[in-house]
């Protein structure tokens, strides 16, 4: 199968590797075109258009940053839909609206192409080692094909569902949930120190209580305030934000907590905290209880 990989961000290059690790062929596309050069050393082809890079490919990949990139790159009159060939498999990783996937099915099912989302949890180190989870839905033939592909990057694949968006909600429940989580460790580590207990025991009770990797990576940069190594800046987080409030607003949902954290990632956003990892945010909370 050829392969297409838009997007050559901190996720779309691991996940361009990975695919090379397992032969396939490959081509990257991004916008930025320094950013394909050491793909196209390790292996992959790199063109110049979008309308290059999609022609003839099998399966096309999208790994962009928010909703608007993607049904700029995707649709018409400047995106690549309209290069695809029938039945080519698009598979679009980032995390968007779900009624930004539901377009995306729309726009597909008229060009006679096929749309998968197919979204993944873990941070880039995770992808790095093939530990990803991919949340997939949509066609199932096209699932049970990409199957291998997912398996390059992936040691979980969960099909959810037959329409594409539902993936898209399962990210966002995830997301959702791991963000309220890291508020609520910034929180008890503030509580903690303040109340002069030793936050080694928070971190230790917290390790038992979340076990999941994602999490352990959590409760300790927190505690050791680690937030230069990046796995996903707050600028992105704050979009994710957003993201999760429009998508509870349209489903009629009132997301309680994510209004209370924006306010803290605005405040983060002020102090010029936006390429520090997301968990930055509990700064604010140390900041609002006067500990530097």
């Amino acid at each position: 199968m050829k392969v297409t990989l838009i997007g050559l961000g901190k996720m779309g290059s691991v996940l361009a590797k990975r695919l090379l690790l397992a032969h396939y062929d490959l081509t990257v596309f991004n916008r930025t075109a320094d950013k394909m050069q050491p793909l196209i050393e390790a292996g992959a082809k790199g063109d110049a258009t979008l309308e290059e890079a999609v022609t003839g490919a099998d399966i096309i990949i999208s790994c962009l940053l928010d909703d608007k990139a993607v049904l700029q790159m995707v649709s018409e009159p400047e995106g690549f839909i309209r290069f695809l060939q029938p039945r080519a498999i698009h598979i679009n990783t980032s995390t968007i609206l779900p009624d930004t996937s539901k377009k995306l099915e729309e726009l597909h099912h008229h060009q006679e192409t096929i749309y998968l989302a197919a979204n993944v949890l873990g941070v880039p180190k995770a992808a790095e080692a093939g530990e990803l989870t991919t949340i997939v839905a949509g066609n199932a033939n096209a699932i049970e094909k990409c199957k291998p592909l997912f398996q390059a990057y992936s040691s979980k694949i969960i099909n959810v569902g037959t329409h594409p968006h539902q993936a898209n909600v399962v990210k966002i429940c995830m997301n959702y949930m791991l963000i309220t989580t890291i508020e609520a460790m910034g929180e008890l580590y503030t509580f903690a120190e303040k109340s002069g207990v030793d936050v080694n025991i928070i971190n230790i009770l917290l390790h038992s209580v979340f076990a999941h990797p994602a999490f352990k990576l959590y409760v300790d940069k927190i505690k050791e305030r680690n937030f230069d190594e990046v796995n996903f800046d707050l600028k992105g987080g704050n979009k994710d934000l957003s993201l999760f409030q429009q998508a509870f607003a349209n489903a009629g949902v009132v997301p309680d907590l994510a209004n209370v954290i924006r306010d803290k990632f605005i405040i983060a956003l002020a102090h010029q905290m936006e390429n520090k990892d997301w968990s930055a945010v509990t700064e604010i909370t140390r900041k609002q209880a006067n500990l530097n």
